[in-house]
């Protein structure tokens, strides 16, 4: 049995590596340049702790990246391609307390100037059942493009504010990427569904944040404010 602190390569088909040790497997992060290995562990900072994810290789960038996670929980999931390259989707954990618990992904990346940075941030998954009066849940999935031009976001909620009947969004963002600067997500298009309209602001906050200068250390992100850490609440914060 693996212990909660490991690391899971799922996408490398690695067997999880306890924390305390590293795990490693290698990835393509710039076109026309050998695979670099990735290093991935849990480390305490003065931010509490952090999930890193470095890379060694004679082509592997400078830095690395740190994720907050509360109870060692990051992941490298998978690699996906785009740009000409490969960026790495990791888990880590966002908002939590009594019923409440997300789950959010960093898509990492190499941009053409060699700089590693965060390219987005992501919901995987939010459950808030609160209250007996009010629930939700929101589910997403990350997947490559066959023209590798862009990533494609599938999300969908359904949710249910008592004495009004369960509703439900389904929806897909089209996230693109041309080896520079961060994702580009298209517009929210009119008549879009409460949640989406969340998803899609909280999305451009971030983005703000992520383009202004490369990032790699998201533990210093307010999250709060960017309203990622309520997009998928039963009932909207006022």
């Amino acid at each position: 049995m693996t212990s909660r602190r490991s690391i899971l390569f799922s996408a490398a088909g690695l067997c999880a590596a306890p924390s305390a040790q590293a795990a490693t497997t290698t990835f393509t992060l710039r076109p026309g340049q050998p695979p670099s290995t990735v290093v991935a562990r849990t480390a305490r900072g003065d931010r509490g702790e952090a999930f890193v994810i470095a890379f060694t290789g004679a082509a592997a960038p400078q830095g690395e990246i740190r994720l907050p996670t509360w109870y060692g929980d990051g992941r490298v999931l998978r690699s996906l391609p785009v740009a000409g390259r490969e960026v790495l989707l990791a888990s880590f954990q966002g908002n939590r307390g009594t019923g409440v618990a997300q789950k959010l992904a960093a898509v990492i990346g190499v941009d053409d100037a060699g700089a590693l940075r965060i390219l987005g941030i992501e919901t995987l998954s939010f459950h808030d059942e609160q209250v007996s009066t009010a629930s939700r849940r929101l589910e997403g999935v990350i997947e490559p493009r066959p023209e590798r031009d862009a990533l494609l976001l599938r999300q969908s909620t359904t949710g249910r504010v008592r004495p009004r009947p369960e509703s439900t969004e389904r929806w897909t963002t089209r996230l693109a990427w041309t080896g520079s600067g961060v994702l580009a997500a298209e517009p929210t298009p009119p008549g879009a569904g409460e949640i989406r309209r969340r998803v899609d602001a909280a999305r451009a906050k971030i983005a703000a944040v992520l383009a202004a200068e490369p990032v790699t250390d998201a533990t210093r992100i307010d999250y709060d404010e960017t309203g990622i850490w309520a997009v998928g609440y039963a009932v909207a914060l006022t």
